[in-house]
């Protein structure tokens, strides 16, 4: 009997070790407290550290964006980027608007408010003031009057320019091309500057205006054309010009202060009062104010 219950105990004392292993995995260490209680403080910490980084990166980046121009949702191009734009690209900024570059062309952001266009074509659509947006191109230079336009520059550095809303002024030197809707420019590669030309004006009137053939313009020349002369006084001779304003009277009567002997010495500012009854007779807008 002594023999068989020491037998007995000798395999309760193996039952009680096993179960003791297997009980021991289920053993709390003294530092699964410890983890249990940071786990809580380790949720609200990290979210708290990345509203920290997004406030201070997120203006920074914002302020990054604004003092340049936007294209998508990353690039920012600013003053010294050149952009040779192989596909379309947008470009926008708050206080200009909107620029879509097509594609082959170059340009380069001299500042924020001004772009210089070497070859291609821009789309621009401006809400700035006007005259603060302004882009250059090799033979001469676009400024904003509150409009939208299309720009085209060839590889000679000629170019055209065509307004669909507001106005222009397409200018090189002294010259001076005061573009309105519904009106284009163009220059050629030594920078000579057409007068503004209807779209709607006849091919006839479009080509004597190229050629400059002055009393060609002046035969074909419509009321709505009237505009067009108007621009001519700068880019003619004395006689060319008595020749303008012998068509412009017929088409709109100058007002009193303008004599036709003073336009044989024609000088900024001589024609002023002529503008306002030329553009009322072509159906376009005053200009803005700079």
């Amino acid at each position: 009997m002594n023999d068989y219950l020491w037998d007995r105990s000798g395999d309760v004392d193996d039952e009680v070790r096993r179960l003791e292993e297997l009980l021991g995995a289920f053993h709390a260490t003294p530092a699964t407290p410890h983890l249990r209680a940071r786990r809580p403080l380790l949720l609200f910490a990290l979210p708290l550290a990345a509203m920290l980084v997004l406030g201070i990166a997120l203006p920074a980046f914002l302020a990054y964006r604004a003092s340049g121009w936007r294209a998508g949702a990353l690039a920012v191009y600013r003053a010294g980027d050149t952009i040779h734009a192989r596909a379309p690209l947008r470009l926008e900024t708050p206080s200009i608007g909107v620029v879509d570059v097509g594609a082959g062309t170059t340009l380069h952001v001299v500042e924020k408010r001004r772009l210089a266009l070497d070859v291609g074509t821009i789309h621009a659509r401006t809400t700035s003031p006007p005259g603060l947006f302004i882009v250059d191109t090799p033979r001469a230079k676009a400024i904003d009057l509150g409009c939208e336009y299309v720009l085209d520059v060839a590889k000679d550095g000629s170019g055209s320019l065509r307004v669909t809303q507001g106005w222009v002024d397409l200018t090189r030197g002294w010259t001076q091309s005061l573009v309105p809707r519904g009106a284009s420019a163009t220059f050629d590669k030594d920078g000579t500057l057409s007068p503004p030309v209807f779209d709607d004006a006849s091919a006839a009137f479009k080509d004597a205006v190229r050629r400059h053939d002055v009393a060609r313009i002046a035969a074909l020349a419509r009321q709505r054309d009237a505009l067009t002369l108007l621009n001519l006084f700068s880019r003619t001779s004395e006689e060319e010009r008595l020749m303008i304003y012998d068509r412009l009277a017929q088409l709109v009567p100058p007002p009193p202060s303008i004599a036709r002997d003073s336009m044989r010495w024609w000088s900024p500012g001589v024609t002023d009062a002529w503008w306002p009854p030329v553009l009322k007779a072509s159906g376009v807008e005053s200009i803005k104010k700079k």
